[in-house]
């Protein structure tokens, strides 16, 4: 799983489940300053209510 895959199948679904949820918040310490970038937008649209916590 990588967190490009994660962040293209929740905007395109709009739903993110929690397994990928958890896999953020798990690998952040590893993530290059890009994949930072690429979860704060990830962040942001699931506080604005555009994507989902949910199941697909």
């Amino acid at each position: 799983m990588s967190l490009v895959q994660i962040y293209l199948e929740a905007v395109t679904h709009q739903v993110i489940t929690n397994e990928e949820l958890a896999f953020v918040a798990g690998n952040q310490d590893q993530f290059d300053r890009t994949e930072r970038k690429l979860t704060a937008r990830l962040e942001q649209l699931i506080s604005l209510g555009n994507i989902s916590v949910g199941s697909r």
